[in-house]
């Protein structure tokens, strides 16, 4: 074990290579944790002990998790040099040794990646490009004991240089240790505020974090400030989590990340975007509960339940739910396949990316790059023998004739569409030049949805800028906009001073019965079509949106955003 002791970032940040690198389980984490305190040893000291990691497989992780090429540092000459532009009690701090340098470069040698997050600032101090290497812990400590050998003799006071740079080392360590605790606390942040995602984004002459809440980006001011000082820093961290190349400036960079919070552990979906102002990051928060919900806490109506009960559990078919982006069709999709999901049943997924990890359920990461789409993976998939298939998403003409005619030879098959109604995904379907005759006899059932902030119950007021006249605009009948009161947020602490708390589902389920099957045969216009659905009791989204109108749960400017688009 190395001589100098760890600090407990390195340590903790080990631990987390470690677990994400499948080293070590969260078993055995346990184990070290009960180990280390009756042992009275550190973390990594214990996970040595009881032989569930080493240096060597440190090593090794760490420069694959980060392309990082390794370097023995026992037959490295110490360049005297390095001694003039970076302080030994920094090097040993930190443990993370330069090791020589030349032509603008300067190598540096890391034990643990929670040290990339100073590479900003090293490079600021030393007007020189760091290139990093991987390195052993006993490597790194042996070479700072060396190095503190050389540099036995004391620095005059004269030395005004040195001095200086000492100051702005005890800066630079900080603000490496600062980057670390910001980044933790805007997720927990997010995390506990219910956000979906993140965004962190530079400007000309500022910076700042947004978080998606209930749909709606919000800037967080109280980042800004640091987040401008550190941007590179803060960017430079979010890859290091999500494994990718911190050294990539020039393209987009996706990637994946868990995090776990004092309350719960979440997935983070990474996406790094190269701008005119430096580079941007948006982090989806997938949160593991949101793929755990059932059926019947979704909110449906009862007789609409009934209908999407029916729909699921059939032995062949096709079932779509269409809508925007951030509409919830994910979370519907996988409460469905909750609730179907048995030992006796294959249930295949076709993703991109896999957002809930099921258990019992076999779930395909879609690589377009490599040219496995949706439709090699639907082609692959009827040869695994399933019951049930979940194409993440219909793009073209070949996945959706390939997913109905499943749907035609004994299988159940769900997927999405980027639609405004259900009604015209028929219509879109037909578009992409599927024959009419295979949309008829596949289709079963499709649900399209909104996701809608809710009113805050505690602050809600009558909304006296609401007219009959706007009323009448969106359908409702004279009689009923006469009498009709709506309701607005008035803003108050427990809703944040937003008006809003929470989201409800908005949706319509158009079920493809005899009359409708025979309608898209005929080959009749969207409009035919959703009068007949009518007919036989169909209630579209905007039926469900006046009804929440006038409940109260929705406000007139609410409506008109989630559904006067359609």
């Amino acid at each position: 074990m190395s001589k100098i002791k760890l600090d407990s970032t390195s340590e903790q940040n080990i631990l987390n290579m470690l677990m994400e690198g499948a080293i070590i389980s969260s078993e055995q984490i346990s184990k070290i944790n009960s180990t280390s305190e009756e042992i009275g040893k550190s973390k990594l000291e214990t996970a040595f002990e009881l032989n569930f990691a080493d240096e060597v497989k440190i090593l090794k992780l760490l420069s694959s998790s980060y392309s990082l090429p390794i370097v023995d540092l026992k037959k490295t000459v110490i360049d005297p040099k390095i001694k003039k532009i970076i302080d030994a009690r920094y090097i040993q701090d930190n443990l993370l040794v330069p090791f020589e340098m030349g032509n603008g470069i300067l190598k540096i040698a890391i034990a643990d990646a929670s040290k990339l997050g100073l590479m900003k600032n090293l490079k600021t101090m030393t007007q020189m490009e760091p290139e990093l290497y991987a390195a052993s812990i006993s490597d790194i400590s042996n070479f700072v004991e060396r190095l503190n050998k050389n540099n036995a003799q004391k620095i005059s006071d004269k030395n005004v240089k040195v001095e200086k740079l000492e100051k702005n080392i005890d800066e630079i360590i900080e603000v490496g240790t600062e980057v670390i605790v910001f980044g933790n606390k805007l997720i927990t942040e997010a995390i506990n505020l219910g956000a979906s995602d993140i965004h962190i984004e530079s400007f000309r002459d500022s910076s700042q974090t947004r978080f998606r809440v209930d749909g709606i980006l919000k800037v967080m001011d109280k980042y800004s400030k640091f987040l401008h000082e550190n941007y590179d820093a803060i960017i430079a961290r979010v890859k290091i989590i999500s494994k990718l190349d911190i050294a990539e400036r020039r393209v987009p960079q996706d990637g994946a990340s868990t995090f776990k919070s004092d309350t719960k552990e979440i997935d983070l979906r990474v996406s790094i975007l190269p701008t005119k102002n430096k580079e941007r990051v948006v982090m989806r928060i997938l949160n593991k509960d949101a793929g755990d919900k059932a059926l019947s806490d979704l909110g449906f109506e009862e007789k609409d339940l009934k209908k999407l009960i029916k729909a699921v559990s059939s032995p062949q078919g096709m079932v779509l739910v269409t809508g925007p982006t951030g509409s919830g069709k994910t979370t519907t999709l996988y409460s469905v396949l909750k609730h179907i999901n048995k030992p006796g049943m294959n249930i295949l997924t076709a993703e991109d990316p896999v957002e809930y990890e099921m258990e019992g359920i076999g779930q395909v990461q879609i690589k377009e790059t490599i040219g496995y789409t949706f439709e090699e993976a639907l082609r692959s998939f009827l040869r695994q023998d399933p019951e049930v298939i979940l194409v993440g998403e219909i793009r073209d003409k070949a996945t959706v004739d390939i997913a109905l005619k499943a749907a035609l030879t004994g299988h159940l098959v769900f997927s999405t569409l980027h639609t405004n109604d259900a009604s015209s995904s028929i219509t879109r379907l037909q578009n992409m030049g599927t024959p009419n005759y295979l949309i008829s006899a596949a289709l079963t059932l499709i649900m399209a949805q909104r996701l809608a902030r809710k009113t805050c119950v505690e602050c809600r007021i009558i909304d006296e800028n609401i007219t009959p006249k706007l009323l009448n605009s969106i359908g409702f009948l004279p009689e009923q906009s006469a009498r009709a009161k709506t309701y607005k947020g008035g803003g108050c602490d427990e809703c944040g001073g937003s008006g809003y708390k929470g989201r409800m589902g908005i949706y319509e389920i158009l079920e493809i019965d005899h009359e409708l099957k025979s309608g898209i045969l005929s080959d009749l216009q969207q409009s035919e079509l959703n009068a007949i659905a009518k007919k036989n009791g169909f209630r579209t989204m905007q039926d469900m949106g006046q009804d929440m109108l006038l409940s109260g749960d929705l406000s007139f400017a609410e409506y008109e955003r989630v559904l006067q688009s359609n």
